[in-house]
């Protein structure tokens, strides 16, 4: 084993790390209707060789699923941080809130959420584990007797990607309030009574 080597080799992992981080961060920006971006394209908004990007995702598929499976581990984290709030119903708003914004700002992850023909083991997981923390969200405000059943985990992310199309396509799409306007109708529509946060209709 060659020790003068190892210092080195941090470094590398760094380095590397960092580079598929701007890949995807650049990518995601370059995604259209859940469309792989091109590699080339990528590499130029990247600011990093073409190789680069080949190393780290050899299509622009393997890129599209990667996007999406970093959507899908953000979006599990936050729901299990969401639980961990006091109100159930809150805590509800909280996540579908993060959820929402997901599927309005994130087209790769859209795609891949509502479509699972075409997804990776590895995508399939994490999906599996968004529905399950989903799941115990709308489980502890059906406990409360503030959700409005039946509604499963998978019927309300379905929801939100219809909300979030609407969104993207409205021609009020650059109003700062338009998403929260939407998630307000939809949590009117399956909670006992408003959310908490929500505006009180003029008399």
């Amino acid at each position: 084993m060659d020790d003068t080597a190892s210092p080195h080799r941090p470094t590398r992992r760094k380095d590397a790390t960092r580079n598929r981080r701007r890949i995807m961060d650049a990518a995601r920006v370059l995604v259209r209707g859940g469309r792989p971006p091109q590699l080339n394209a990528v590499a130029l908004a990247a600011d990093v060789g073409v190789g680069t990007v080949y190393r780290h995702f050899p299509t622009p598929e393997a890129l599209l699923e990667a996007l999406a499976a970093d959507r899908f581990a953000a979006l599990v984290r936050q729901a299990r941080e969401a639980a961990g709030l006091p109100d159930p119903q809150k805590a509800l708003r909280a996540f579908l809130g993060d959820a929402l914004d997901a599927y309005i700002q994130d087209e790769a992850f859209a795609a891949a959420a509502s479509d699972s023909g075409a997804a990776t083991p590895e995508t399939l997981d994490l999906r599996g584990q968004l529905l399950r923390a989903t799941g115990d969200l709308l489980a502890r405000a059906a406990d409360a007797e503030v959700l409005r059943p039946p509604l499963g985990p998978a019927d309300l992310l379905l929801l939100l990607y219809g909300l979030g199309f609407a969104v993207r396509h409205s021609p009020d799409r650059d109003d700062p309030e338009l998403a929260a306007r939407y998630l307000d109708a939809l949590l009117a529509g399956i909670l006992v009574r408003p959310p908490a946060d929500a505006p009180v209709p003029a008399s």
